[in-house]
């Protein structure tokens, strides 16, 4: 009841000094002392107020109220500016036990000044918030800024290191804000904390979602953590006072900015994502597109990574790659590898293919469903062909393909038959 009562008398007192204080200076006569009076009253207990409650004290005034209260608190902080004036004169030429007793003076004055000073930036906030006429503000701004640094430019050393000290153990000064920056970094380790366990959480939801790729799994968890990250700083600066809705505005300016310089960038992002949907590799898979051809180490949003045979690390930008013709070696478990050797027009045929059946077939590499296929495939310019056709694991492939020329060669020179270069006769016509 007590603040309820409180609250009255300050509303009460600040419409008076914003309804009675301006009329009354314009009055003559009768009246013009106990107008005075009540706006000297109605001052007194408005600087009396707690910063905090003022917030809330000028919530229900226009913008014109808060131009006339901007007027009368310059000539409050005038006042307090006065005071402290004369205090730092005596200061001059005072010394011992007097010079002592003025700087205490001196602090005292300060820290009301400074109090009119927080409640005047209230003021000025506000009027700028409804609307306010921004050069009006503006000069109040720079009076401010003019009295803040003339104080402290006149103030004595003695007593500014003084105020310094006190504002460093001061649970509203320097200890605040070392226990702001505290808060701030435990909150910060929290957040990752937060973060990296829903990143885990939405992992594991992933992977219990078929026909999903490692890189969208990952591209989602990535996401996750950082909008818990940038979620969790927005709510720790609004429970630290700080006002994040500019935050917002200047975001949403940058967002614009960023999207017109980095067109190509948000052409690499759009096909990231189809990337992403559509699956049509994963890391670890071979693929060859835009002419280059590796294993998939990893992909970004913008760009995907490839490792080629050769241990080359080639940076692809998306776009590249959903633009052109995209061939996943090893996206099925099993793969076809196709030989042709060629024999002489001389040699037996069916004794080749005899060999080569019972070659495929030995080798632990070759799949008996589908069959092996080996025939005569295409009478060449200098050797009869034979086309080998045999299914392996994808793992396999080249294992099985180089085994397989190796083994066919050491078994043609043993059966005898040869295997033919290309020739060509030369004629040599004399006249």
């Amino acid at each position: 009841m007590r603040l309820l009562s409180l609250t009255k008398t300050l509303l009460l007192s600040f419409f008076l000094a914003f309804s009675l204080f301006m009329p009354a200076l314009a009055q003559e006569g009768e009246g013009d002392d106990a107008e005075s009076a009540k706006i000297e009253a109605a001052v007194a207990e408005i600087k009396a107020a707690d910063h905090r409650q003022m917030k809330f004290l000028l919530l229900p005034y226009t913008a014109a109220e808060l131009s006339s209260a901007a007027d009368i608190w310059q000539g409050v902080l005038k006042q307090d500016l006065v005071v402290v004036s004369g205090t730092n004169s005596k200061l001059e030429v005072a010394s011992g036990k007097e010079a002592d007793a003025l700087r205490a003076e001196l602090e005292t004055q300060t820290s009301a000044m400074a109090d009119t000073l927080e409640k005047y930036q209230d003021i000025l906030s506000s009027w700028e918030d409804k609307g306010g006429n921004p050069d009006e503000i503006k000069v109040h701004e720079d009076y401010m800024s003019a009295v803040s640094l003339a104080t402290l430019r006149t103030t004595d050393l003695q007593s500014l290191l003084r105020g310094a000290g006190d504002w460093l153990i001061a649970l509203d000064g320097g200890l605040k804000i070392l226990l702001i920056i505290v808060a701030g970094i435990v909150a910060f380790w929290i957040l990752r904390f937060v973060a990296r366990f829903v990143r885990n959480l939405v992992n594991r939801k992933m992977n219990l979602v078929p026909n999903v790729s490692r890189l969208l799994r990952n591209f989602i968890g990535t996401i996750v953590y950082w909008a818990v990250v940038v979620i969790g700083i927005m709510v720790v600066l609004g429970f630290m006072g700080v006002n994040v809705t500019p935050l917002f505005a200047v975001l949403g300016g940058l967002s614009f900015i960023v999207a017109f310089a980095l067109q190509d960038t948000l052409s690499n992002f759009a096909s990231g994502l189809m990337i992403m949907l559509l699956k049509p590799f994963d890391t670890g898979d071979y693929i060859i597109t835009a002419g280059i051809e590796g294993t998939v180490d990893d992909m970004s949003i913008v760009s995907t990574r490839l490792r080629t045979v050769d241990n080359k690390v080639v940076v692809v930008p998306n776009s590249k790659i959903w633009g052109d013709v995209i061939t996943n070696v090893t996206a099925s478990n099993t793969r076809r590898v196709d030989m042709v050797f060629g024999i002489g027009y001389s040699d037996d045929a069916q004794q080749a293919i005899d060999e080569l059946t019972k070659l495929v077939n030995a080798h632990p590499a070759t799949l008996k469903d589908p069959a092996p296929e080996i025939f005569v495939g295409e009478l060449g310019d200098s050797s009869v062909n034979i086309f080998c056709r045999t299914w392996t694991k994808t793992d396999d492939y080249w294992a099985f393909h180089w085994d397989m020329m190796g083994q066919a060669k050491e078994k043609f020179d043993e059966k005898g038959i040869s295997i033919p270069f290309p020739q060509r006769d030369v004629h040599i016509i004399s006249e």
